[in-house]
């Protein structure tokens, strides 16, 4: 690794818990960017290699499309071979109506992304623009191929998943994985102070009447009922993530609201919301890369972040072995079919084979 003109991927992060899991996945990690960058760029790097590649992870200063377009521009002042700009983190999903819909934890893989709020605001309410010149562009043939590659072997590439995912969360145990739960409640099934009398402010009857208190406290301290939930027991535990390839909702505003989810998952055909893609999509050859934590509802929370980072750091290695350098002609080489390089919390590489996990009853899955 001689120069930055040697770096033809990026992988781009706008937290810090997207950046670690990403960086777990470097060998020959330089933190400090011994090879510079251009006078005029803003940005800051890691670089290293995944498999056969050299690889730039771009840290973003903060979340939102704004931002990702800065760093997207600055990284080509210094990086200017760059052919493929992976954006890997998480994300939240829309369940759809069916069971087998997307869980938390799956992997979504971002074709096309709507700019949903972008768009005029009139009294009686706010409508997108979406006409020619208005939408973002749809990315050149070589990243719209790779992508038909991916989906076409989506089969192989969710078993190399299962087997990196479950590499990395070795250090993590069954308890930790037995901790997270997927609940999804019914869409008009508000987090509100569900017990009568209890919300002090003598609001939270509806949507539109939420205290402040209801905003900010957890399902937990609001009695939301876990029996609500629309997930039969039997998928709340599979053996890896499902892959999903679709459109994207992309904005600066966190989606909360599992009624405004389901209007524009409706209308535009949407599978996710993220807050980065519509920053980076005109000025880079990108592909999404996304886990999904939350159901961009009310009762949005952290618990799943750590994990669907993970699974999309996962991925993104699977990914990158179907990847063929301009460079090498060749791509990189493919792992062994059990298991990658396993780190602990501190990055550090602590063994290199698979592990099996027992989760809550009597089931076992082999990652």
């Amino acid at each position: 690794m001689t120069s930055r003109d040697d770096f033809e991927i990026c992988i781009i992060c706008a937290l810090p818990l997207e950046a670690n899991a990403v960086q777990a996945l470097f060998e020959e990690v330089k933190e400090e960017n011994p090879l510079g960058k251009a006078p005029d760029d803003t940005n800051t790097y890691s670089t290293g290699k995944i498999g056969n590649h050299n690889v730039v992870l771009v840290y973003m200063p903060s979340m939102g499309k704004v931002p990702a377009a800065g760093v997207s521009v600055n990284l080509k002042q210094s990086f200017k071979n760059i052919r493929l700009a992976l954006l890997v983190g998480i994300c939240g999903g829309v369940p759809g109506t069916t069971a087998e819909g997307v869980m938390l934890g799956d992997i979504i893989v971002g074709k096309k992304i709507v700019h949903y709020d972008f768009g005029r605001q009139y009294e009686n309410g706010f409508v997108m623009k979406d006409g020619p010149e208005d939408s973002l562009g749809r990315q050149g043939p070589e990243i719209r191929s790779f992508v038909k590659k991916l989906e076409a072997g989506k089969e192989a590439l969710g078993k190399k998943l299962s087997d990196y995912l479950g590499s990395a969360l070795k250090h993590w145990g069954p308890e930790k994985i037995n901790s997270l739960e997927d609940i999804l409640f019914p869409s008009d099934y508000w987090h509100v102070h569900q017990t009568p009398g209890s919300c002090s402010d003598g609001r939270c009857r509806n949507q539109s009447d939420l205290c402040e208190a209801a905003l900010k406290a957890s399902c937990e301290d609001l009695g939301c009922d876990t029996a609500e939930s629309e997930r039969p027991p039997e998928l709340l535990r599979r053996q890896s993530p499902s892959i999903y390839f679709g459109s994207v909702a992309s904005g600066d505003k966190v989606m909360r609201s599992a009624t405004l989810r389901d209007s524009i998952a409706r209308r535009e055909g949407v599978i996710a919301f993220d807050m980065e893609a519509a920053g980076v999509w005109d000025y880079l050859p990108c592909i999404l890369i996304k886990g999904v934590c939350d159901y961009s509802d009310s009762h949005k929370n952290k618990d799943w972040q750590e994990y669907a980072a993970v699974a999309a750091a996962a991925f993104t290695k699977a990914v990158l072995e179907q990847w063929t350098s301009s460079r090498s002609g060749e791509s990189s080489k493919a792992a062994k079919p059990r298991g990658g390089p396993v780190f602990n919390n501190n990055n550090s590489k602590i063994g290199n084979q698979a592990e099996t996990m027992t989760f809550s009853g009597n089931t076992t899955f082999s990652f």
